[in-house]
């Protein structure tokens, strides 16, 4: 294994546990998707939360981005070398 092929796992490693953690700290607040579908949604995806549940969702989707974007990468880089 290359040492970037190692490094590239280590992150993506990194960005799945803490999307993880991060999105089992948050509160439920509702019915989810099946809320979602029926009709049940408040106005705006933050309206009403604390600053915890605010940062803990923009958190979870910087991890999700991060964690989207190493992986594409890590497809095409891995996708040539062999």
């Amino acid at each position: 294994m290359e040492m970037y092929e190692i490094v590239m796992g280590v992150i993506l490693l990194i960005a799945s546990v803490a999307l993880v953690v991060v999105t089992l700290c948050q509160h439920s607040r509702g019915q989810g998707l099946a809320g979602a579908i029926n009709g049940n949604t408040t106005n705006g995806m933050n309206a009403g939360a604390s600053h915890t549940d605010r940062m803990l969702s923009r958190l979870t989707m910087i991890a999700g981005g991060i964690l989207f974007v190493i992986a594409i990468v890590a497809c095409a880089v891995f996708s040539r070398v062999g």
